[in-house]
């Protein structure tokens, strides 16, 4: 390498010159030398790793998954319709790897959300037809039972376990949307608060505690038009009240949290039913939900259905790109930041044609994405933690102080 400036080129050949050229080469070298140990020095900007997303077609059972979640880093399930009447189950035990079909209750037509406390406990809920559906198991897929469930439910949304017994979810009657939450796993459910008056919110539950909760959606501005919003709850789910917002929210569909800092993601569209373009839109927040910033710029495509933040500096964002303008064709969509949303950059994708409706990250460096009959395992260029050893007490470094 280097250590000074450009070296004078020595001609060679017969000439009085070369031995004064010789001499004044090798000095303008030690000059560069001691320069360069004393100038300061320019860092060099590396391009960061990529990150990147790789999908895989889903069993044939699966038609269209709306919801994934992970019980650990390697225990994963993927929801929705299926290739019949009843829904559809995928599973993976390698972290996104390889998936295989699960055996649903034929009652249940359509899963919509899936909450895994860890590797053998999850909830998923939907429709059976015109009324809400609740189907737990508890030996990480072997068997899936139908449970009960809430009272006057059309259909169940979302929800969110927050222990392997305790759940939050939402139902509602077709007009209200309201929480209910069971602590046997699905057997029983006791009604909570109703949302917001005409507040939508087809999934975007997240539950940082067990007395936190955050839910995002829609409310009605004008004919087939709705505005962003959010909900919180500091009781359970007792009750709700609606969180102020920045002016120009459009449609939000997902919320995640990583402690007190949360992520709510959308588009800017207001157009609740149809398609109108608009490009995605994010929305933090630093106090558990008490108060909301728009991202500047636009960080996402066009719509961002789902988000999940495995700590507060990574979270990934999915949803769909629309390509062309007469007849849009809907294409995959992700974007991460791993340094707390200063750079959000968009993913390298293979094999991701379709949009993305949900992802889960179960470790900062990879998170599962499902959209259409589409499974995704996506690299973040995160390094993972290594736990210190635990040190016994009258021991230095796992040796006995003397």
């Amino acid at each position: 390498m280097d250590s000074g400036g450009p070296r004078p080129r020595v001609r060679r050949g017969h000439s009085f010159f070369a031995p004064i050229s010789v001499a004044l080469a090798i000095a303008l070298v030690a000059a560069g030398c001691a320069r360069s140990s004393t100038a300061p020095h320019k860092p060099r900007h590396h391009a960061p790793p990529p990150v990147v997303a790789i999908g895989q077609p889903a069993p044939p059972s699966m038609v269209s998954a709306n919801a994934v979640s992970c019980g650990d880093d390697q225990h994963c399930w993927a929801v929705g319709f299926g290739s019949g009447t009843t829904a559809a189950i995928d599973a993976t035990a390698d972290g996104g790897s390889t998936w295989s079909a699960q055996v649903v209750p034929s009652s249940v037509s359509v899963l919509a959300a899936v909450s895994c406390s860890d590797k053998l406990d999850c909830l998923a809920v939907g429709s059976a037809g015109a009324t809400g559906a609740v189907a737990a198991t508890t030996d990480g897929g072997a068997t899936w039972t139908s449970e009960t469930d809430p009272a006057g439910a059309a259909a169940v949304t979302a929800v969110d376990c927050t222990s392997k017994r305790r759940c939050v979810a939402l139902a509602t009657d077709g007009t209200t949307y309201w929480s209910s939450v069971t602590t046997d796993e699905g057997a029983i459910w006791a009604r909570g608060g109703d949302l917001p008056p005409r507040m939508t919110a087809l999934d975007g539950l997240a539950c940082p505690s067990t007395l936190l909760c955050l839910v995002a959606g829609y409310s009605p501005i004008g004919p087939g038009r709705g505005g962003g919003a959010i909900a919180t709850t500091g009781n359970g789910g007792g009750t709700w009240a609606a969180a102020t917002l920045p002016p120009g929210v459009g449609i939000l569909r997902g919320l995640t949290c990583a402690g007190t800092t949360c992520l709510a993601a959308g588009t800017s569209s207001t157009a609740n039913t149809g398609f109108v373009p608009g490009s995605g839109q994010l929305l933090t927040s630093l106090d558990g939900g008490a108060t909301w910033q728009l991202t500047s710029g636009s960080v996402t495509h066009d719509d961002a259905f789902s988000a999940s933040c495995p700590n507060a500096k990574t979270c990934v964002v999915v949803g769909t790109d629309w390509k062309g303008t007469t007849q849009p064709i809907p294409t995959g969509s992700i974007v991460a930041t791993v340094d707390g949303g200063v750079q959000w950059r968009s993913a390298t994708l293979r094999y991701v044609p379709v949009g993305m409706a949900s992802v889960a990250c179960p470790a900062v460096n990879h998170c599962v994405a499902v959209g259409g009959n589409l499974l995704v395992h996506i690299s973040l260029p995160v390094k993972v933690p290594i736990p210190k050893a635990k040190v016994a007490p009258g021991t230095r470094a796992g040796s006995r102080v003397r």
